[in-house]
């Protein structure tokens, strides 16, 4: 009974902290919770595998993001942002969105690649990360986006949120 009501405690103390959908301020809530690691769950959507080439890139010895806290995760329940790389095809649109209502609040979505960003004009049933999910936070162009402009670009948003 007693690691019962501990247990309890602990949980009401956890969920007085959480963070309403609706009323989400990056600026406070992200510095409590970035400064010790960031989980990104990365989306390949349709590209020609240069960008993602460019994301491992980024956990070699040159860069070791994973060393400063930034590390890829698997699923999106275990993530903290979300991660689209190229263009969303009419098939893989339901798939994106269910990964980002499953990612945790605040719910931040970074574009990389100029498909990703403007969408395949090649195609027509090819939408871009803002036409599917309706915001992106961060936008990183490029055909493709080297690891040093990645690092970089995700450097600075990390400073200003």
């Amino acid at each position: 009974m007693f690691i019962y009501n501990l247990f309890k405690e602990i949980l009401n103390k956890m969920l007085q902290y959480r963070v309403k959908p609706n009323h989400v301020d990056l600026k406070h809530f992200a510095p409590k919770h970035l400064h010790k690691s960031l989980k990104l769950r990365v989306i390949d959507s349709g590209d020609d595998e240069s960008t993602m080439a460019e994301l491992y890139a980024l956990e070699w010895p040159a860069y070791s993001v994973q060393s400063y806290g930034i590390d890829f995760v698997a699923s999106p329940k275990h993530a903290d942002w979300v991660v689209i790389v190229g263009s969303i095809p009419k098939n893989m649109q339901q798939a994106v969105l269910d990964a980002y209502k499953v990612i945790q609040e605040p719910k931040v979505v970074i574009a990389i690649w100029d498909f990703a960003i403007n969408g395949d004009p090649r195609f027509t049933d090819c939408k871009s990360a803002k036409d599917v999910l309706w915001k992106v936070d961060l936008e990183i162009p490029g055909n493709p986006a080297t690891a040093k402009v990645i690092l970089s670009y995700l450097w600075s948003f990390i400073k200003k949120v």
